[in-house]
């Protein structure tokens, strides 16, 4: 069995997180894991945040930026023995509903449009064809639950988000028998461990987290 979480973001990356990449590693090691998801935010508020860094920056160079929380967190992870796999908590422009994706590699971001840019259909239309994506803690405020055909799944368990918010997102997924998974949205020490999922089999690389993610050989984890 091998415990991961699949919902984590670094303070390379966002300016609401307060661990850095390498220390959030060592701090899900430290809790049991044996892999971990950097899922940093892509959307258009992320390049605000960081228009200083980026300043005179092309695609290229935007794509580099996005990279580093998780290439930190994939070179202290294989200094520990631990899986990192890179994933996306993807945002378009002028929406506020976010998707977590999984199965596309680095090499897709620097060939694709900047994702925000697009919407969910026009994102789908250059999906790699084995990439899965989950609409993340769809009943939060604000938020549209999507067109439940354009998705592979929901996350019905967010470590982020309040306990009745989640059990909506669990009966929605009931209904449409969408998949579903459990992250603990990392922002803070407070979030560490509160969400994931507990694979039947090992999973060293983002093929093999989508195959046992489609095989549905997990379960999930859950803090309340």
């Amino acid at each position: 069995m091998m415990k991961f979480e699949l919902h984590t973001h670094t303070k390379e990356n966002d300016i609401c997180v307060n661990m850095t990449a390498d220390e959030i590693v060592k701090a899900y090691k430290g809790a049991g894991y044996d892999g971990i998801v950097i899922t940093n935010h892509f959307f258009g508020l992320s390049l605000e945040w960081y228009k200083d860094e980026l300043a005179g920056c092309g695609h290229d160079g935007i794509i580099d930026y996005y990279l580093k929380g998780y290439k930190t967190a994939k070179a202290t992870g294989d200094d520990m023995g631990m899986t990192v796999l890179m994933g996306l908590e993807l945002r378009f422009d002028g929406t506020i509903n976010d998707y977590l994706v999984y199965g596309v590699d680095e090499d897709f971001l620097y060939n694709s449009p900047l994702l925000n840019t697009l919407n969910l259909d026009s994102f789908l239309k250059i999906l790699p064809a084995d990439a899965i994506v989950y609409q993340a803690h769809p009943f939060r405020n604000d938020m549209s639950v999507t067109d439940p055909k354009k998705l592979y799944g929901i996350e019905v368990y967010n470590g982020g988000t309040n306990a009745d918010r989640n059990e909506m997102a669990e009966v929605w997924a009931e209904k449409f028998k969408l998949k579903k998974i459990s992250g603990s949205d990392f922002h803070t020490i407070h979030h560490l461990a509160r969400g994931g999922v507990i694979f039947e089999q090992d999973v060293k690389d983002s093929k093999q987290l989508v195959k046992e993610l489609k095989g549905e050989r997990y379960s999930l984890m859950k803090a309340d």
